[in-house]
């Protein structure tokens, strides 16, 4: 059977042609490597893209750092814990576009990828007293998007005003800026989002990726109403 198999060819009509992008990247050091694409429509300055990550990244035991397609890079990694820490400590940008990561799995085709979960912290201010939980946090994470993490180190100072929660975005949805909660009994109140290192948004649409000068909504929205928008909007970098 193998040397019939070494033996076969194709006609022209059965030729299948794979394109690289296509084929999963695969070897013993795939468990460290991403994948990540900009929230951006067309393509950025690699090289200068490449040099500003290495820097800010400082990985400790070095980073490959390959564009696979136009906007669709790969970030090889020589030790878990640079990984993680790069992981961890997003969002990552580049000239205030958003770099949306994604940990590369066994088989994986970096092409096929949905590219619209990233991790942002996020404050909660106006908190009514007693509210400042963990219990709390996780079902205020899970109204913005998907709970990670509450930052409990946060509430070790008597000045912090706020909550600070980790939680999964989804970049095609629009940002949460607000939720009215109230104890049992009690008047509602209202509970403010702000986001840390934010990137460009747009306070019409509230989408990440554009800003109001560019968002298509802007010829179907009263100018009255996007000025309200923009005087309402809790979020900041």
């Amino acid at each position: 059977m193998e040397r019939f198999m070494e033996n076969l060819t194709l006609s022209k009509d059965e030729e299948v042609i794979i394109e690289e992008n296509t084929i999963p990247i695969e070897g013993s050091d795939q468990e460290l490597c991403l994948v990540g694409r900009f929230l951006i429509d067309r393509s950025i300055n690699f090289n200068a893209m490449k040099n500003r990550l290495a820097s800010i990244w400082r990985s400790g035991k070095g980073i490959c750092i390959k564009e696979l397609e136009g906007n669709l890079y790969l970030f090889q990694f020589f030790h878990k814990i640079d990984m993680k820490r790069i992981q961890e400590g997003g969002p990552w940008s580049f000239d205030n576009h958003l770099l949306i990561l994604h940990k590369l799995e066994s088989g994986e085709i970096p092409s096929m990828i949905a590219f619209h979960e990233v991790d942002f912290w996020v404050q909660v201010f106006d908190l009514p007293i007693g509210f400042m939980s963990k219990n709390i946090g996780k079902l205020l994470g899970d109204f913005i998007g998907k709970f990670v993490a509450y930052d409990i180190s946060n509430n070790s100072s008597i000045w912090r005003n706020f909550m600070r929660i980790r939680v999964t975005i989804d970049a095609t949805k629009p940002l949460k800026r607000f939720k009215k909660i109230r104890k049992q009994g009690g008047d509602w109140m209202i509970v403010n989002f702000k986001y840390e290192r934010l990137t460009q948004f747009c306070f019409i649409c509230g989408l990440l990726g554009h800003t109001d000068r560019f968002c298509e909504k802007i010829f179907s929205t009263p100018e009255d109403d996007i000025k309200k928008n923009g005087e309402s909007s809790s979020v900041h970098r």
